[in-house]
């Protein structure tokens, strides 16, 4: 019979008997080859790709509520379909797919979805400009993006897959913001807004730099006054205080959003301004440090730092710019003319007063109200101004002023932070979310009901003043709907909870599901969204928790931010223009542009197109293979600091050279067993325990170090360098250890098993080999590939400690044994086959054991020695 028939019989009796098959690279062979080759490297991969695939498609998928497993949520930030993946893409990917592989090996229900952010400015302008629907070109960025997923064989939930852009999804993040409309969380208001005259929108506050600049375009904003919907974010400021300890995380991202917050030190009341005395349909947003003394207020400081936003106000409610030019900001004190608000507790005028001197501790808002009672600088202003104030003291206790606010319909009636802002989410373009509400003339605004939504998007080709007109859903008479759409990031900051149920058509998700899958036990994503991505998610978190949709007020348990990579940037030095590597040359340390000789500057810089300094993904993947890949980004720094993307460094030698000792050792061990035959009772020497012992230790040490980085630092770059420690250990021990010691085998299993998150391509292959040892020492899981198996545990040092034994048969020596300090050494003596040959079938009379120095012997007296001992005594 053929070899090839012999081993397709093999497969198939495996088959039969319940054991994967046994398939090996070397199978045609026979032999390991000793040196890993980059052919090797290449037909491992194009191998276990192919077959990785298959086994994900494959796996049973069990019920989401219902499985006793202990869930383990992990989750990546998902991504906007821009066209591309980019090494970032790569690097989150990757760490959250080797969290994934690990706890499924430790027994848990691992959920780790991935959907698309596909709402978007990019999108619609890159639609407009080729004249399609942003639906097609967002579609077609996703199956490819996918498909570049796909190639990197991340084990992703793909039955778990949407997009934002799907009325099926965005119908529900409308329903969010009707049930947040009718709680008195969504407002529209007229408001000083910031403009980005290159993408032609408003931004949130938190969506403009330090600099004044657009966070996406780069663009100088612009101040203008439009009618806005707000989500009343700052209602939530004490709750997310509150619950911040319930995070983990290691890079100060709670301290970010503490800061972020700020102190609860007040609340915002609204006060309509009047100009010359006459009310008007403006107000001023007013933060006030003590809500039960409103009644006490004697003025309303205006720091003219926010002037623009102020002055904004004013002329909107009638006040002729000349009224105010004249104001000083150095002026503390100065009584601004032709303008004044009505307090809306007592119903009196109350003046507007040039001052800064709130800026230290409410330097982000405009507006404070002067209370002397509490501030001697109001004091001393009430007093120089002459102002008449009621100094009879309310008595009502805070909690009763602050609902007195809330009935009044003059502000939340909550206490916040003056540091915040409610969040701004209307936004001026087409390709978002539509915000769910109609202008009736009749009924005024009215949000749609959640049994009329999604409203879609208007068609491709149809114009706003077509699609807007629409009935009242209240009379039924004619309304128009509102134009602008949400902020994407609405659509983001609920997303994890419909990856829980995202195929349910009844409502936004299952409270049941919910309930068990959350919160989100890992979240990774870029530092660039520990505060305003997370703020809003958290935001809309304690809201479904409070309206009762889900259990959990806190969405994450533990965060992973993981830093930016940077790319090798050439600069010339005098015009500052980028240059690809390229167009480059290097002598010495010396740079130039090689067609101009020009001296070129070079940093590591955060990678983008316009820097010339990214690197393609399939390129590097192309060229290096989806396992160093996958090594480059998880050992080139620990996740939560930013790579400086060199291949010139040691990294890929790094992790090859210990790829190397991995592949070696399963060769050596196929060898021995090939080349030696298996022995009950194995011919060590003396020292050979101690070898034992510290392969014992290193091992336990190894997996120590690496569940811990899986399970609590996330430090993945450290669980690659434990296990290049041990590998190396294991590289200089004798060969006889590796024939006939158990602790070298099962060091061996242990160290594929705890790499196989990290770089399962490899380690499948590498399993398959110590499974085809001609004979095993360890009980591992045989019949199971690599991604099977058990996640090891240490074992008992004490167990290895070991003692010396002389073993004699009727006084002659016969054999040595090395036991550990809990075996049965008569157990080890009838079983040692040195011994049953020397005795051939005569029965044991006794036991003797003696201290001989250091050392113990111990002798077996058999029934014929005693006869001879009998005859000569008779």
């Amino acid at each position: 019979m053929e070899v090839r028939s012999i081993l397709k019989l093999l497969r198939q009796r495996q088959l039969v008997h319940g054991l994967a098959p046994c398939r090996l690279i070397y199978s045609e062979t026979g032999t390991w080859s000793k040196k890993y080759k980059k052919e090797t490297r290449i037909k491992i991969e194009k191998v276990w790709s192919k077959r990785l695939v298959e086994r994900w498609k494959n796996r049973k998928i069990g019920s989401d509520s219902g499985n006793e497993k202990k869930k383990f949520y992990c989750l990546s930030m998902f991504p906007y379909p821009s066209g591309k993946l980019h090494m970032g893409h790569v690097r989150v990917y990757t760490i959250s797919d080797a969290m994934a592989h690990y706890h499924r090996m430790n027994g848990r229900q691992v959920i780790h979805p991935m959907g698309w952010d596909s709402f978007g400015l990019p999108a619609e302008n890159a639609a407009l400009t080729r004249n399609l629907d942003p639906t097609e070109w967002t579609d077609k960025n996703i199956e490819y993006m996918k498909q570049q997923l796909m190639d990197l064989n991340l084990f992703m939930d793909w039955e778990r897959e949407f997009s934002t852009c799907e009325p099926s999804y965005y119908k529900w993040t409308q329903a969010l913001f009707v049930r947040m409309f009718h709680a008195g969380l969504a407002y529209k208001q007229k408001a000083l807004v910031n403009w980005d005259p290159v993408d032609n929108t408003v931004l949130a506050d938190e969506q403009v730099d330090e600099e004044g600049r657009s966070w996406r375009s780069g663009a100088v904003v612009e101040k203008r006054s439009l009618e806005q919907w707000f989500l009343r974010t700052t209602q939530y400021a004490q709750s997310l205080l509150d619950t911040l300890d319930e995070i983990d995380e290691r890079v100060g991202i709670k301290a970010m959003q503490k800061h972020w917050i700020g102190q609860i030190n007040g609340c915002f009341i609204k006060f309509p301004i009047l100009v010359n005395g006459v009310k008007t349909e403006e107000v001023i947003s007013v933060f006030c440090t003590h809500p039960e003394l409103v009644a006490n207020a004697s003025h309303i400081n205006m720091d003219l730092k926010h002037a623009e936003e102020i002055f904004s106000l004013f002329s909107d409610a009638g006040l002729n710019s000349k009224m105010y030019s004249h104001l000083d900001e150095n002026c503390n004190g100065q009584v601004v003319l032709g303008v004044s608000a009505l307090n809306p507790i007592t119903q009196t005028n109350i003046q507007f007063v040039i001052s800064d001197h709130h800026r230290e501790n409410h330097g982000k808002t405009a507006a404070v109200l002067g209370i002397p009672k509490v501030n001697d600088a109001d004091a001393d202003i009430a007093n120089s101004c002459k102002f008449h104030f009621n100094k009879t003291l309310s008595n009502l206790t805070r909690k009763e002023s602050l609902k007195q606010i809330r009935d009044s319909s003059c502000g939340s009636g909550h206490m916040t932070s003056s540091s915040l802002r409610d969040w701004l989410i209307s936004r001026q373009r087409r390709w978002g979310t539509p915000i769910p509400v109609v202008y009736c003339p009749h009924d005024g605004i009215v949000a749609v009901p959640e049994k009329d939504l999604p409203v879609q998007l208007p068609k491709h080709g149809v114009t706003l003043d077509e699609w807007k007109i629409t009935t009242c859903p209240k009379c039924g008479g004619e309304a128009t709907r509102e134009t602008d759409t949400m902020d994407t990031f609405v659509d983001s900051s609920w997303y994890f909870m419909r990856f829980t149920d995202p195929h349910n058509t009844q409502k936004p998700f299952s409270k049941e599901k919910c309930d068990h899958l959350m919160p989100v036990d890992l979240y990774i994503g870029g530092k660039e969204h520990a505060i305003l991505h997370l703020y809003y998610a958290r935001f809309l978190s304690h809201f479904c928790a409070d309206i009762g949709m889900t259990m959990h007020r806190e969405p994450f348990k533990k965060l992973l931010a993981q830093g930016i990579i940077k790319g090798k940037t050439f600069k010339v030095k005098n015009t500052g223009k980028y240059l690809h590597k390229d167009e480059v040359t290097q002598t010495g340390d010396v740079v130039t542009e090689t067609s101009s000789g020009e001296i070129v500057e070079t940093s590591f810089e955060k990678m983008s197109k316009s820097k010339l300094n990214g690197v393609e993904p399939a390129d590097f993947v192309g060229e290096w293979g989806i396992t160093l890949t996958r090594l480059f980004v998880l050992y080139a720094a620990a996740p939560y600091e930013s790579i400086h993307w060199d291949v010139k460094t040691d990294i890929i030698p790094g992790v090859m050279r210990w790829q190397m000792k991995l592949w070696r050792s399963v060769g050596r061990l196929l060898e021995a067993r090939q080349r030696v035959p298996y022995n009950t009772n194995p011919t060590l020497k003396d020292n050979d325990s101690d070898v034992e012992l510290k392969i014992a230790e290193d091992t336990n040490f190894a997996i120590k170090q690496v569940t811990s980085c899986f399970e609590e630092t996330t430090v993945l770059s450290a669980a690659v360098t434990s296990l290049m420690t041990v590998a190396r250990s294991c590289m200089n021990v004798p060969d006889r250890i590796v024939e006939q010691c158990p602790e070298y085998e099962r060091s061996i299993c242990a160290q594929v098993v705890m790499a196989t998150p990290m770089m399962p391509h490899f380690t499948s292959e590498l399993w398959e080999g110590l499974r085809g040892m001609k004979y095993k020492l360890t009980n591992q899981h045989w019949d199971k590939e690599v991604l099977d198996q058990s996640w090891p545990t240490i074992v008992d040092l004490g167990m290895m400690e070991r003692k010396r034994i002389i073993i004699k048969v009727n006084g002659k020596r016969c054999t040595v044994l090395r036991t550990s300090l809990s075996d049965d050494v008569k157990e080890l003596v009838l079983r040692n086959n040195d011994v049953i040959r020397r005795l051939n079938g005569e029965r044991i009379i006794d036991f003797v054991s003696a201290k001989r120095g250091k050392q113990t012997e111990m002798n077996i007296i058999s029934e014929k020695k005693l006869s001879k001992d009998a005859e000569n005594i008779s």
